[in-house]
């Protein structure tokens, strides 16, 4: 691909981006070919106005005002969305010296351009100036970038290469100056570039500045030339010597020398002679002065020579000015008093090509430009831009544009001098066919910017909008320009909180300069996309192995901005794009905020998209959000947590009973992140299920631990294993063995027959063998390895499911005790118990089994089960007693005879009896069981024909029958 900026005939900006003020915006649809295989949806964040009352006075009213605030910000929105999808489409994977690399980053740079036109042309005319000319500047900087990196292209290179060994070699004594000046542009790559930084500079004076009539009205007026066409030259001082010659009666020219002309030929204001020939040189060679109205139109002449070569007019523009204004020698002057061939007319370089044919010129500017006795800033300027003199041009520059402008002019023109002094001496033999430029002047160009941000006349200036971007690509001074903007979007985010959660604090928090940049989001957002296009052409490979984290801070900014706004659709465009650690770090700090499932799915089909490993993120979310959490458990060797149980009653006879509300309340905030943060394990894949399994069982270990039941009930209600295993590996891991266990048929007659029992046997439960490895070391995807990673995940969730059960029963025993003398109720809140005495029945079957979290993976976790077994076991084992205790006094005498069958449970159970020995809670398991014992004593056998037997699924229990000995009336809450 040719370089575009390549303008060695015309000098004009590239045709690809024509500056036309009047034509239509780029099309929102443009980039419609882009094959999407996601969406970039998603609403802007938008300002709620809440105006309840249609008939409030201020209703309108707020609308109008808020509506220019709205319309801004969705403009801010869709151009984020529109630089986002365009990133999208660079595939930035291939070699540096990839051509096609190249030639797809100088595209997207173009379609940054026209995003950036695009909102200028859509942003009102009501905007500020200042917020017009930033977003104008920032289209003019995208085309910059985009030819100088056109002009660094392996393209280019090569083929500058090529005409170095050949182009000099090709001239003869004959070729005219538009072939030099192309074989020159043909052979320095680095003079590419500067001619590219000139037109640019020209470009953008001729689009922003007044016209050349505006700045010169003060002047105008103080020439006293009256409005319209000016007259001629200096035409006061003429007047004065048609003065003297008509009264010396003098037909010959006036010499300075003639006698008594210095008494009488002088200046009235100030007594200084007045020249006395009118060439434009006089003043110089006689040391004398003109009126000073003429000195006034000297000046507005030479001011406008300068405007005229700072913006790049054409030979045609000017020649046309000074010959309406009948000093078309102004125009000689400034095209270099050389021929003006067809194919350079509106070449702004006609004074730059005439000086290989004519040297004598250049000397005279350079003398000019240098000679004390020019006194006007502008004159000297122009002869300091004619010869190529940085000093001299410099001094009527009043902005950095200004300075650059006379910098990379004297530049461009010192190179092509040494290539004329190249073609002089192969011309007479006494030089070699082939040429090699020199080497760049980075380093002048980079003490010029330096100094354009300390020097008071432009320090001002330098803390504009994308002033300090300008300065770093004309310089080339990338890795400055990053690593600065790196450390002060850290110390900005930790100053104002916004980003701080994403990026660490830095020690060096970048100079003055880039902190003010990183408050912008439209700054930040330049950098970033010009730091991604330049790492993908190689340019800052250096830069990302010293301060990889410093200069992924700008996207980690860019990302807490788009997060700001709620764009939370383009952030995996940009996380993408970092390294897979902070990526995880990012995703995992800003995801959490995501609740709306829609949501989660289409940003984990956009990761998968940008190909980001889904995995490490949803790590990095829990790991991130539970940071706390997880430190502390590790350094927990035991635990205690509040009790789940109180006495329910006095005396000898008291029974345990769950403390009511126990797993209802508000959830902490705290809390719903952790709970956020495993929710996103709905999306991980059976290859990564083990890590799942870890997280969940952090989480129960950390609630259970602290006795945080509340959020253990929204554990179970809102990440359950048998949901999350579905959702992640389509398969329901809550059964060890892949089939759920059998359950006794039940028929309605059994529902209401308030004597059957079907008392919980070990049999009917699939012991899971004694194996060492634990689970989540078990390798293989299939369902059973599957299920048996999730072992200690499943256990704890069964001990909170039984909790929660018992809890749900409790409350249920309540509303019964206090509706208990209404008889129409009794029956109902008789049918809700025995549902609820059920369901405490099939959540306590694995928490009774023997080998009930004894799987540790190591040592610590060991600790962490042991601590939690030896507190909660016994607490649901007393409340599950207590549970029965109550269904035998209100449901079925029967119930009192499965108290027995819990304490032979316990007795038989190693594990059980240990967690009540090691718990120190053996005194109230005794004592509970006492209390069983005296109420199975005290039930009354039922005699008569129509006397009902407790039903058990083994047999009618005879060894249980006994009398029923009725005394006081029973305390159902403590029985004395």
């Amino acid at each position: 691909m040719a370089p575009t900026t390549r303008s060695s005939v015309h000098g004009r900006a590239p045709d690809f981006l024509p500056r036309q003020p009047d034509s239509p915006p780029p099309s929102d649809h443009e980039d419609e070919e882009m094959a999407d295989d996601f969406d970039h949806e998603g609403e802007y964040h938008k300002m709620l106005i809440n105006v309840t009352d249609p008939q409030s006075p201020y209703q309108s009213s707020a609308q109008d005002i808020l509506r220019p605030l709205q319309d801004t910000a969705d403009r801010v929105s869709k151009q984020a969305e529109d630089f986002a999808k365009a990133l999208d489409k660079f595939v930035a994977n291939r070699a540096p010296t990839d051509q096609t690399l190249w030639e797809d980053a100088l595209l997207l740079l173009e379609r940054f351009s026209k995003i950036a036109e695009n909102r200028r042309q859509k942003t009102p005319a009501s905007e500020s100036d200042a917020q017009i000319q930033k977003i104008q500047l920032e289209n003019d900087l995208w085309i910059l970038v985009r030819n100088l990196l056109a002009c660094s292209s392996p393209e280019t290179t090569n083929n500058a290469q090529i005409a170095q060994d050949s182009r000099l070699g090709g001239l003869h004594r004959y070729s005219d100056n538009v072939e030099l000046w192309t074989a020159f542009l043909d052979s320095d790559a680095v003079a590419q570039e500067y001619e590219c930084i000139l037109s640019w500079l020209q470009e953008r004076a001729a689009g922003s500045s007044e016209p050349i009539e505006n700045l010169l009205h003060d002047l105008a007026e103080k020439s006293e030339r009256g409005d319209g066409v000016w007259s001629a030259g200096p035409i006061y001082t003429q007047t004065a010597i048609k003065q003297q010659k008509r009264t010396r009666v003098w037909s010959k020219p006036l010499e300075p020398s003639n006698p008594g002309l210095n008494r009488t030929h002088v200046r009235s204001i100030d007594g200084k002679p007045l020249v006395a020939q009118l060439d434009p040189d006089s003043r110089t060679r006689e040391s004398a002065v003109l009126q000073e109205q003429d000195e006034y139109h000297e000046e507005a002449a030479w001011r406008t020579c300068w405007e005229m070569l700072r913006r790049g007019q054409t030979a045609v523009e000017i020649q046309s000015w000074w010959a309406e204004r009948k000093e078309v020698w102004r125009y000689e002057v400034l095209r270099g008093c050389g021929a003006s061939p067809s194919e350079m007319a509106d070449s702004p370089w006609l004074r730059i090509l005439n000086l290989a044919t004519n040297p004598e010129w250049l000397e005279r500017c350079r003398a000019l430009a240098h000679n004390p006795a020019i006194v006007d800033k502008y004159q000297r300027a122009v002869y300091g831009i004619l010869c190529g003199d940085n000093e001299a041009a410099g001094s009527a520059a009043q902005t950095i544009d200004d300075h650059m402008f006379a910098l990379f002019n004297a530049l461009l023109m010192d190179r092509y001098e040494t290539y004329i002094q190249a073609y002089q001496k192969k011309i007479v033999g006494q030089g070699s066919n082939e040429f090699r430029p020199r080497s760049p002047s980075t380093a002048q160009v980079r003490l010029h910017t330096t100094k354009a941000f300390s020097d008071a006349a432009t320090k001002e200036e330098s803390h504009r909008p994308h002033k300090l971007f300008e300065m770093a690509v004309m310089s080339k001074d990338y890795e400055s320009l990053f690593i600065n903007m790196g450390q002060a979007v850290a110390y900005v985010a930790h100053s104002f909180g916004q980003g701080d959660d994403l990026i660490e604090a830095n020690k060096d928090h970048g100079d003055e300069i880039s902190q003010l940049n990183a408050q912008d989001q439209d700054a930040v957002r330049m950098v970033v996309h010009l730091q991604l296009v330049l790492k993908a052409l190689g340019f800052l490979d250096a830069a990302y192995e010293e301060h990889l984290y410093v200069m992924e801070n700008n996207i980690a900014m860019y990302i807490s901005f788009l997060q700001s706004i709620g764009r939370y659709q383009l952030i995996p465009t940009y996380a993408a794009k970092l390294s897979p650690d902070r990526a995880q770090h990012v995703l995992g700090t800003v995801l959490i905020n995501i609740t709306n499932s829609k949501e989660r799915d289409t940003m984990v089909k956009l990761m998968k998209h940008e190909k980001i490993n889904v995995a490490e993120v949803i790590y990095g979310i829990f790991s991130l959000a539970n940071f706390g959490d997880i430190q502390k458990l590790q350094n927990m060797t035991e635990c205690h947590p509040p009790r789940m149980t109180v006495a329910g009653g006095t005396a000898k006879f008291a029974v345990s009973r769950v403390k009511q509300p126990l797993m209802t309340g508000p959830v902490t905030d705290a809390d719903e992140k952790a709970l956020r943060s495993v929710e996103w394990f709905r999306y991980i894949d059976a290859e990564n299920w083990g890590s799942a399994a870890w997280a969940f069982g952090v989480l129960y270990k950390t609630f259970l631990a602290e006795g945080n039941f509340v959020a253990l009930r929204q554990m179970i209600d809102r990440v359950s294993l048998s949901e999350v295993s579905l959702a992640a590996v389509k398969m329901n891991l809550i059964f060890a063995n892949g089939e759920p266990p059998a359950q006794p048929d039940q028929t309605d007659e059994d529902e209401l027959d308030e004597d059957r029992v079907h008392p919980i046997s070990p049999s009917r439960r699939r012991r899971d063998p004694v194996i060492v490895e634990h689970p989540l070391t078990r390798p293989g995807n299939d369902r059973e390895t599957l299920a048996y990673k999730s072992l200690t995940w499943r256990q704890l969730e069964q001990l909170t499911m039984a909790i929660d059960s018992l809890d749900m029963f409790q409350e249920t025993a309540d509303n019964l005790e206090s509706n208990r003398s209404n008889a129409s109720l009794l029956r109902t809140y008789k049918r809700d118990l025995k549902k609820a005495l059920d369901d405490v029945r099939s959540t306590i079957v694995p928490v009774l089994d023997n080998n009930f979290l004894c799987r540790p993976q190591d040592e610590q976790e060991g600790v962490h089960l042991t601590a939690i077994r030896n507190h909660y076991i016994p607490e649901v084992i007393l409340a599950y007693n207590s549970a029965l205790w109550f269904a035998g006094h209100f449901i079925s005498r029967a119930w009192l005879v499965e108290c027995m069958e819990l304490a032979q449970r316990v007795a038989e159970t190693p594990t059980l009896t240990n967690a009540f020995v090691e718990g120190k809670r053996m005194r109230e398991l005794v004592r509970a069981f006492a209390v069983d014992s005296e109420a199975l004593l005290q039930a009354t056998e039922q005699s008569g024909p129509k006397a009902k037997k407790m039903k058990t699924d083994k047999g009618n229990s005879d060894i249980w029958k006994v009398s029923w000995k009725e005394q006081d009336e029973l305390d159902l809450e403590a029985m004395d």
